[in-house]
């Protein structure tokens, strides 16, 4: 429900969002149902999914804040950063966790997923404005 909100309010649908930053809880329920949520909102359209946090840990409610700085210095220098140490993961799931930071990526719309301790639950969707 969050991210069809935040897409909502965005003003947006799943086709205009060009990555998602993932939560990546690190733990196989959680990380699960997070799956299936994005796979029910893209449907089969793959949308490439970073998870930055697996380079520097959840830092507990610091998380989603760090994972809106690069969600906002991705668009603004068109760097997408990498997810590590999930060879394993991403081999066994259906997203398209991108695995290898890439630059010159042509990114208008970034959906930032976070969740955590306590059952919070929240989306936002990020755009470059169209002159940029």
């Amino acid at each position: 429900r969050a991210i069809r909100e935040a897409l909502h309010r965005a003003g947006c649908t799943p086709a205009d969002v060009d990555l998602v930053f993932a939560d990546g809880a690190g733990h196989p329920g959680a990380d699960s149902v997070e799956v299936a949520t994005l796979c029910a909102v893209f449907g089969p359209r793959s949308v490439p999914a970073a998870i930055p946090k697996t380079m520097t840990g959840r830092l507990n409610a610091g998380g989603a804040a760090l994972d809106l700085c690069w969600a906002a210095l991705t668009l603004a220098h068109r760097t997408v950063p990498p997810s590590v140490n999930l060879a394993e993961f991403a081999d066994d799931h259906i997203l398209d966790i991108v695995t290898a930071s890439y630059s010159d990526a042509d990114l208008r719309t970034v959906l930032v997923v976070a969740r955590g301790a306590g059952g919070f639950n929240s989306a936002l969707v990020l755009r470059r404005p169209p002159d940029q």
